[in-house]
């Protein structure tokens, strides 16, 4: 395995490293690692990411891409789904607002293609039930491009009186 500590980098930073590893052996090294480390869901799931894409690129059975189609986009490109969409959002949210990402809440398909809603820390504080939040609302073409985004809405992490006010849907 590189000299690559998945438990020395937070998942954003894990992803990134990711990406230059093309050996199957080495994330399923890394896989375990972060297992028997601080076993972060997060960093498990970016690990079996790039796993499957690995896998995906020619290393793997022709079983699994073609199982894969259905789930996935379409073979022209014009349409994605679901999955194609968190990973777009994951990927370019931060880099779009300008801030950490947090978390994805909601992911629905409108008329005009995407809504993904995001939770993104606007100010770190310790406690961390202390952190600013936004939640931005990022409107994606059907081909999964981002169209724009707003903030909703700013709150402190730890308040549950926000989570009692929002109807199921969203606002």
């Amino acid at each position: 395995m590189a000299d690559l500590d998945p438990n020395e980098h937070t998942i954003d930073e894990l992803r990134d490293e990711l990406d230059d590893i093309d050996d199957r052996e080495t994330l399923e090294a890394l896989r375990e690692a972060e297992t028997d480390g601080e076993d972060r869901t997060g960093a498990k799931e970016a690990i079996d990411e790039r796993l499957d894409t690995v896998t995906d690129d020619g290393n793997g059975d022709d079983e699994e891409s073609d199982g894969d189609e259905s789930a996935g986009s379409s073979q022209d490109g014009d349409t994605v789904g679901i999955v194609e969409i968190r990973d777009h959002v994951r990927q370019n949210a931060s880099d779009l607002i300008g801030r950490p990402l947090d978390g994805i809440v909601e992911i629905e398909r409108n008329d005009d293609g995407w809504r993904a809603l995001t939770e993104i820390i606007e100010r770190r504080s310790v406690p961390d039930t202390q952190d600013i939040l936004g939640r931005y609302a990022l409107e994606l073409d059907d081909a999964g491009h981002i169209t724009g985004y707003r903030r909703l809405e700013r709150y402190r992490r730890g308040d549950t009186k926000l989570d009692e006010e929002v109807p199921a849907g969203g606002r």
